[in-house]
């Protein structure tokens, strides 16, 4: 049972031991900063690619004419917790953006996507006028305090992953406030209260919900550690009052939350490949890898066997009813058949492949009638650092094609992130591209956040 912790005993919550170890003086290693700075550029990628998308849009257009923190790819700057939701949006819509693999009972679990709050720590950069490197640091640090409270929540249960972001954003901002440990334990208590998001926002037929869900949450927590700063209070106990979030987090001691920040958690943080859950990256590839094989012959296709491991993440994810027949965006880059079916046919998987309600074609439905989900015990060994696909294709006359794929890859290689910033923010003209690159890739070393503010805050074309 949950012990009820005395609420005049602040320094005893655990929130207060969080707040000291985010408070306290903490420098990321090369390889932390260099991790840093690749998800920043991937980051800033995914939010370029989703300029056109109607959400993305509609968020952007509400967020106020004035402030000092720029919007990614417009000349708007605008208040800091505007540019919160208006770039956590852009961020997250597509489902391009980075992702975390945790574990449960020893197998793979879906662990969230950590880079959402990277709008935090450039809006409050930019509103501080910080430094690259205080940035980045901020960046890792919340990279830590991010997974380790998803390692205490249960995936399976009624709330979402986003819930972490509550208390992980105004660990973000309150760092680069300089807010100290007391005051920032109240910013974080105050972020918990509000933070708590059910997990229908990311199932059945899911609605636009999931593609803002987490950048509401983070502007929640960075208002959070404004209201702090000011001397408002928070309820120190509600990691562990049972009237709290003390069930949200009952996967494990919570004592974890307490300990030195060693920047290990971004080092384990994976990018997508493809605009779509991280579970169906390993199956996406597969069919774009048979796509040369069938194309001329999909109107022959009997049967399309998709087998993954049968993990629980993959049980919960292929047993969806919204997902099997996706009747929205939101659903349908949810979707294995849906994701299997359009990279099948088109050979690829990115934004345009959603163009039209693609899920609604008929060609599309009459793949995806064919598609077998099934689960092999077999295949969880090999894919014990990320997900496997095995896919198998019989067509009329008895011919078959096989392909097998695993994600993600063991590493995070600097050419191939700069490669997916080309590809995804295709739109932007090229040199503004090899400017962000430049200025991302050299953060560290900038005095403030002009320079890239500068350059990811235009859209215009090459003459």
């Amino acid at each position: 049972m949950t012990k009820e912790i005395d609420g005049s005993d602040s320094s005893a919550t655990t929130i207060a031991a969080l707040a000291r170890a985010v408070a306290a003086p903490f420098t990321p290693d090369a390889a932390g900063l260099g991790q840093a700075k690749l998800l920043l550029l991937d980051s800033i990628g995914c939010a370029l690619a989703a300029l056109d998308d109607a959400i993305a849009r509609s968020v952007v257009e509400i967020a106020n004419d004035s402030g000092p923190c720029p919007i990614i790819g417009s000349p708007k700057k605008t208040g800091v917790l505007d540019a919160v939701l208006a770039n956590g949006t852009l961020l997250r819509v597509l489902d391009l953006n980075d992702y975390m693999i945790a574990e449960w009972n020893g197998e793979p679990e879906t662990g969230g996507h950590p880079s959402d709050n990277i709008p935090v720590a450039l809006a409050l950069g930019a509103a501080r006028k910080k430094s690259g490197a205080e940035i980045l640091a901020a960046i890792v640090a919340g990279y830590d305090v991010y997974a380790r409270l998803q390692r205490l929540m249960d995936r399976a249960g009624g709330w979402d992953t986003v819930t972490v972001s509550g208390i992980a954003a105004p660990a973000i901002a309150g760092r680069l406030m300089g807010l100290d440990a007391h005051t920032l334990a109240h910013a974080l208590a105050l972020g918990a209260a509000r933070a708590a998001t059910p997990n229908i926002v990311r199932g059945g037929d899911i609605s636009a919900a999931k593609s803002i869900a987490n950048a509401l949450v983070a502007q929640s927590g960075v208002q959070a550690a404004l209201l702090a700063e000011q001397g408002v209070t928070g309820p120190l106990a509600i990691l562990d009052d049972p009237r709290g979030l003390a069930h949200l987090f009952a996967g494990g001691s919570k004592d974890t939350l307490g300990l030195a920040l060693d920047g290990s958690a971004i080092l384990r943080a994976h990018v997508k490949l493809y605009p779509c859950v991280n579970t169906a990256q390993s199956a996406v590839a597969a069919a774009i890898r048979l796509h040369p094989a069938i194309k001329t012959d999909i109107a022959r296709i009997e049967r399309i066997d998709v087998t993954m491991p049968d993990y629980r993440v993959i049980r919960r994810h292929q047993d969806d009813e919204g997902r099997k027949d996706p009747k929205t965006r939101e659903a349908a880059d949810h979707s294995f058949p849906f994701l299997i079916a359009v990279a099948l046919i088109d050979g690829r998987l990115g934004p345009k492949q959603f163009d039209h309600e693609r899920w609604n074609d008929p060609l599309i439905r009459s793949l995806m009638a064919k598609i077998a989900l099934k689960r092999d015990a077999t295949l969880n060994r090999g894919a014990a650092a990320g997900y496997i696909c095995a896919m198998r294709i019989a067509v009329t006359g008895g011919r078959e094609h096989a392909a097998q794929e695993h994600h993600p890859p063991a590493r995070l290689d600097e050419s191939a992130v700069i490669d997916k910033f080309h590809a995804v923010a295709e739109s932007v003209p090229q040199s503004q591209r090899e400017r962000i690159i430049e200025r991302v890739m050299d953060f560290d070393k900038a005095p403030s956040t002009a320079a890239l503010d500068a350059a990811i805050a235009t859209r215009k074309r090459d003459p």
